[in-house]
């Protein structure tokens, strides 16, 4: 006896698909995660007036700052949560849903990772100011750069000057940090200094095509000032402090060791282009359902094949940099609780794999851009902003492909590799 199937397609599942859970996601991470999509909408409606003043807009920094964020990668033993490379992802791509410069404030926050891993008397300095902060406790420019400001040995400590640029998040930071090249008689160096924001005067020089809410001005000394021996860290003992900090502290974030620490940086950065691209797709295929096209005659800019096609083509592409967003974010935080680490070859490769991520999600934006046209160049539209902005993410030195690609394939084809850490950090040896 033959059955006959009937001719219809399976039924479709009512509920949406979710990402795999990952079992590095903490409580904390997804009240900060879930707090941020809620300010979603707010943080987007103010993104042009907080590209207009340069900075994120107070409401958004201080409800950021009641959501925990800034806490987010600080010391469980300073009040923070600690929190490992896939609970940061996720916030970060939330954040970069509604606004790139937001999620640049949690790249600011992130930085308090790798600087809580420095001397207790400086780490207590530091988080003495947290408790009624708002907005990023730290902030930092020019720390690896090659031209930074001087610090010449004095008794106790070090008269610095100098010029700090690219100082995101410097108008709101309790402390800032800069990059020196020391001096102490025949030796000399590079190293790194806590700040003052007090001792130093900002300058109005951060008048740019994308990120221009990111608050990334320079900052100048207008006399010597005294920097203490506690406050400053000689830039060749970094990853000695970054591979021991888990003897100091609990939490998946000083669980990671020098390279996995540094990597978490990246993914950081690509979360914000991941969840801009994902922003950028919801505006698009909001605008698309009202707005007419030019030509051809369709009724509407979704009936237009080309436009169905760069939908599924970006959905694809976005797919496909979340995906290695997410693969590397879990194994950061698997490594770091194995108590292992990259090799050097990993990292190299790693380093690009995430950058070339982060130009799909550019490429995803770019598309929308083109599809909907001259309609979308107006400053309140938010697509316009995420290109300009994700444009800009990526022309930063640590994310640039066409120099990762070589520091990488150095290695893949056997040739000698850069004396470099973090992919493309220049090692500062101690000189004699």
């Amino acid at each position: 006896m033959s059955t006959t199937l009937p001719l219809a397609p399976p039924p479709e599942r009512a509920t949406p698909l979710e990402p795999p859970a990952s079992r590095y996601l903490s409580d904390h991470g997804r009240r900060i995660a879930a707090g941020i999509r809620e300010l979603e909408p707010r943080i987007r409606e103010l993104g042009a007036e907080a590209e207009q003043n340069g900075r994120l807009h107070p409401e958004i920094l201080g409800a950021l700052t009641e959501l925990g964020l800034y806490r987010a990668v600080a010391p469980l033993d300073y009040g923070g949560y600690a929190l490992g490379a896939r609970d940061v992802a996720e916030i970060a791509m939330a954040l970069g849903r509604g606004d790139a410069a937001a999620g640049w404030t949690f790249l600011v926050a992130g930085s308090l990772r790798m600087v809580s891993t420095f001397g207790p008397e400086l780490t207590a300095d530091l988080y003495s100011r947290l408790d009624g902060h708002v907005g990023p406790l730290a902030a930092g420019g020019s720390t690896f750069a090659a031209i930074t400001g001087t610090a010449t040995r004095a008794d106790g400590g070090w008269t610095v000057e100098g010029k700090w640029t690219y100082v995101s998040g410097n108008h709101n930071a309790a402390w800032i940090f800069g990059g020196v090249s020391w001096t102490d008689g025949d030796r000399s160096g590079h190293g790194l200094i806590m700040m003052d924001p007090a001792d130093l005067t900002t300058l109005d020089d951060w008048h740019v095509s994308g990120m221009s809410a990111s608050d990334s001005n320079s900052l100048v000394t207008t006399a010597p000032i005294f920097i203490p021996d506690a406050h400053f860290v000689d830039m060749a003992e970094l990853p000695i402090y970054m591979s021991t900090v888990s003897d100091r502290f609990d939490g998946l974030a000083y669980q990671a060791k020098a390279r996995g620490s540094m990597m978490t940086v990246a993914v950081l950065n690509i979360s914000i282009l991941v969840g801009m691209a994902e922003g950028a797709f919801e505006v698009f295929a909001d605008l698309a359902q009202k707005r007419k096209p030019f030509s051809p005659p369709y009724p509407s800019v979704a009936e237009m094949p080309s436009s169905q096609v760069a939908a599924g083509k970006a959905k694809a592409m976005i797919g496909v940099a979340k995906a290695t967003l997410m693969t590397y974010a879990d194994q950061i935080d698997d490594l770091a609780t194995a108590g292992e680490d990259y090799t050097a070859d990993e990292e190299a490769q790693g380093s690009l794999d995430l950058a070339y991520a982060g130009q799909l999600c550019h490429d995803a934006i770019n598309l929308f851009v083109r599809i909907l046209g001259s309609s979308v160049m107006t400053l309140s539209n938010p697509l316009q902003r995420y290109s300009r902005d994700a444009q800009v993410i990526l022309s930063h030195g640590a994310l640039r492909i066409e120099s990762l690609a070589e520091i990488s394939g150095r290695r893949l084809l056997g040739q000698p590799p850069f004396d470099m850490f973090a992919a493309g950090l220049q090692n500062k040896p101690v000189q004699k």
